[in-house]
């Protein structure tokens, strides 16, 4: 029976990642950020200017075919780059007073009153650089009758102008708070899987502890110093190694068949002569990662279920091998087999443990199966990425 579960990615960062996203900046790297940014926005700025300018230009040459192109930019640059000069304060204020469902009156309140504050300026800015530019118009009427006409002319484009670079402000404010959001939603759920992969790896020790414990009081009872002694300090040295790797989710296979070794030690102290162990190694898989006790409760199960529920010889085989870009892990046992219905809820701690793990680091790019072998005894597969560690592990 396979199990392939999706899950988190197995590539997980550090559990000390930060959730918060980065402190406002302050007021004057804000202002520095923005004038960092002001030549771009000169420069997006001037594609309407140019055109209005090309429009003024070729309507003036039907006229006069002297007039200059300059002229035109001159009129018409310097009140578009007006806007690339406000922009940033426009932003701003649509950042904080957004018009959104709720809010919107309250907000209108606040740009309505800004973008008529601007429009004025701007009307100015208009006057002075015709003035400058010695258009006659300009030139012969006062400013009284000027800016009401200006009013109505500029008035009706300055308020899409207002309201267009609210709406890419808020497009990219959006953006921004998503990227935010997606990204704190990405931490918490890293942070979610290493506390369960803790838990995990956590339950294995006292689980280890406790059948390794009852081994112990057993030799005890039979009066069996020496082998009590072999067990208590195999212990003492499984319990260094383990902590060794706390913290480590991921060891190379060496390291794993390491610890592997010695709790077979205390096995066969325990089981004497009934307890075979074959293995198959190929020293090719030995430097690929695989996750830390991944292979202990496997073996546990299969001392468990194929020797120790009876009085003759058993057999454990421990294979693995590389299969190109996939490594393979098996646990073999000559018992009794699965019983039906073995696979409930509520079965061993071991099994549970280990597909739990998988599903946390591998999600649906690994395999793990547990299932009785034709000639007899049980067969647990491991398929994995094959993920060669690093120098210094």
């Amino acid at each position: 029976m396979e199990s392939t579960s999706p899950a988190a990615s197995h590539l997980l960062p550090s559990p000390a990642v930060s959730l918060r996203p980065e402190a406002s900046a302050s007021a004057p790297s804000a202002w520095l950020r923005q004038a960092r940014r002001l030549p771009l926005l000169l420069l997006a700025y001037a594609v309407p200017g140019v055109i209005t300018s090309s429009q003024t230009y070729f309507y003036a040459q039907a006229k006069d075919p002297t007039y200059p192109f300059t002229q035109a930019l001159l009129l018409h640059l310097p009140p578009w780059w007006y806007w690339a000069l406000v922009t940033p304060l426009i932003v701003a204020l649509g950042r904080r007073f957004r018009l959104e469902r709720g809010v919107w009156r309250r907000s209108l309140a606040v740009h309505v009153p800004v973008l008529v504050g601007l429009i004025i300026p701007h009307l100015f800015l208009i006057i002075a650089v015709n003035r400058f530019a010695e258009e006659k118009w300009y030139l012969d009427n006062s400013l009284g009758f000027i800016m009401p006409m200006l009013l109505g002319k500029y008035g009706v484009t300055d308020i899409p102008v207002y309201g267009g670079i609210l709406a890419v402000g808020a497009a990219l404010e959006y953006q921004r708070r998503y990227v935010e959001g997606a990204l704190i939603q990405s931490q918490l759920e890293t942070r979610l899987v290493h506390a369960q992969l803790d838990a995990l790896r956590a339950q294995l020790h006292p689980h280890f502890l406790f059948n390794t414990l009852n081994a112990i009081s057993v030799l005890v009872r039979k009066q069996d110093t020496a082998g009590s002694i072999r067990m208590i300090t195999g212990v003492s040295e499984l319990l260094r190694m383990a902590l060794n790797t706390t913290g480590r989710q991921q060891v190379p296979l060496h390291e794993d068949l390491a610890f592997l070794e010695r709790y077979l030690d205390i096995e066969q102290t325990r089981f004497q002569d009934r307890l075979q162990v074959v293995r198959a190694i190929d020293p090719a898989a030995l430097g690929a990662l695989v996750p830390s006790l991944i292979l202990q409760p496997l073996v546990e199960n299969a001392i468990k279920h194929g020797l120790a529920t009876r009085s003759g010889a058993g057999r454990v085989e421990l294979r693995a091998a590389r299969d190109g870009a996939r490594l393979l892990l098996e646990v073999l046992d000559d018992g009794p087999g699965l019983a039906p219905g073995w696979d409930t809820p509520d079965g061993g701690i071991g099994v549970a443990n280990v597909r739990a793990r998988l599903h946390s680091l591998y999600a649906d790019r690994h395999v793990f199966s547990l299932e009785n072998r034709a000639g007899g005894g049980v067969r647990a597969r491991l398929e994995l990425p094959f993920q060669p560690a690093s120098p210094s592990e």
